[in-house]
């Protein structure tokens, strides 16, 4: 019974996300721009880069770059949260304590209380995490796109902001 709840509920938070992506991307699209590179170039940039990285996670999922959408997936990058409908739900728990104060944070927020009880636990933990964590959702990831994996992952946690320089 539990193994059929859960798919129900996965079931409906896959096709909510799948309904209110392109609506998000309609709504943000005079404040946003898609980035200027696709999934090849991604995959073409150097190992450890967060571009390159992008490009795993993406292949791994079997997910398509959506233009203006594209912060997301770095998202998930970067703190290492899945895409199964709980994990993404954590991953919004921890961007809400990191200060995403985004339309889709604070909607995947209260609609992971209504259907994730089982995860209040876990979505306190993230929560906190977030507000240990450096404010990433500032950050240009279009930028940083050759920057290395390890050493951003490693600047989330820092107690000082780092500041990155662009290289001409």
């Amino acid at each position: 019974m539990k193994k059929t709840i859960k798919k129900i509920r996965g079931y409906m938070i896959n096709a909510l996300v799948n309904c209110t992506a392109p609506i998000y991307s309609q709504l943000t699209k005079d404040k946003k721009e898609a980035w200027n590179v696709n999934i090849e170039d991604l995959r073409a940039m150097p190992q450890n880069s967060l571009g390159y990285e992008l490009s795993l996670f993406l292949d791994k999922n079997n997910i398509h770059l959506m233009p203006k959408l594209e912060r997301h997936d770095v998202f998930h990058v970067l703190t290492e949260y899945g895409t199964s409908p709980e994990q993404e739900a954590r991953m919004q728990w921890w961007l809400l304590g990191n200060r995403k104060f985004s339309f889709y944070t604070l909607g995947t927020v209260f609609i992971s209380i209504i259907f994730f009880p089982d995860q209040y636990f876990n979505f306190i933990k993230d929560f906190k995490k977030g507000l240990k964590a450096q404010k990433i959702s500032i950050w240009n990831f279009e930028y940083l796109l050759f920057a290395d994996i390890n050493i951003l992952k490693l600047n989330i946690h820092k107690t000082t902001p780092i500041i990155f320089h662009q290289s001409y």
